[in-house]
């Protein structure tokens, strides 16, 4: 661990998709992998708090495609052909003796460490707690450069950091095809066998180090992450707040119908 956490941190230099294949019999398969694909995962308890966010996405961004992986074959209410809904409740990556599975919720955060076995075509998916507002357009969130990076994030300012990264997991852009070099399947293996605190953020974070690329906090605008300087927030990050749920933003989109929230994300379209 000592010799992990003593490697600094690198920041992408080209765009993750620059050397896609032109062979026009891939084209399609080019296409696929630069969608905008977002992801959220949780238990029945953060069922409504994760339609409220993906609603807020949805309004405020390009995304092409939101997945949700729940416990359940079904989700409670309709939801529009963008959002595809996932029975988790089988999954087999996270052991149920695992260390860190304390609890049903832990083993849905634990479970986004699986995102590139869930999401086996796709090259990069945004993560994000079921706590996430966005409150203005992130679109170019998913232009974040990925190049050798196995995600990027927001660093969290608390942490000393010695010429290291240690990133919140709120909102996270994953490089998927990156992480099956490998280091996905590391990372599941440790979350099987070790305690984290802070469940795949720290798992991630010690194991990755000196390929975490750097958001702006304006994409995880929160507590625990520096909040100095302009521009103001795209995604706010109720994080560790136990009150969140009454705040206008979240209310906001709560209220918010599906259409409405659709028509929104026609208008950025258009």
């Amino acid at each position: 661990m000592d010799e992990l956490m003593r490697h600094g941190r690198i920041n992408g230099a080209a765009h993750y998709y620059q050397n896609a294949p032109r062979a026009s019999k891939l084209a399609s398969r080019r296409k696929k992998r630069m969608e905008k694909v977002a992801a959220y995962c949780g238990t029945r308890n953060l069922y409504a708090d994760m339609e409220m966010s993906a609603k807020s996405l949805v309004a405020n961004s390009r995304v092409d495609r939101i997945h949700f992986f729940i416990e359940d074959p079904d989700f409670p209410s309709e939801l529009p052909d963008i959002v595809q809904v996932h029975d988790a409740s089988a999954q087999t990556f996270i052991k149920p003796d695992a260390p860190s599975n304390a609890t049903q919720y832990t083993y849905m955060a634990l479970l986004r460490a699986a995102l590139f076995k869930l999401l086996p075509d796709d090259a990069a998916v945004l993560s994000l707690d079921c706590d996430t507002v966005a409150v203005a357009d992130c679109t170019a969130i998913w232009d974040a450069p990925l190049d050798g990076c196995y995600f990027a994030a927001v660093p969290e300012s608390w942490m000393d950091r010695r010429g290291t990264v240690y990133a919140n997991a709120g909102v996270v852009l994953y490089n998927l095809a990156k992480l099956r070099d490998g280091k996905g399947d590391e990372v599941l293996q440790v979350l099987n066998s070790h305690y984290f605190r802070y469940c795949e953020q720290d798992a991630m974070n010690w194991l990755c180090q000196g390929r975490i690329a750097e958001l702006g906090p304006e994409y995880n605008w929160c507590c625990v992450v520096n909040k100095g300087g302009k521009p103001g927030p795209r995604i706010i990050h109720y994080a560790a707040r136990d009150d969140w749920r009454g705040e206008p933003e979240a209310v906001k989109y709560r209220d918010m119908t599906w259409d409405e929230a659709m028509a929104r994300h026609a208008d950025i379209l258009a």
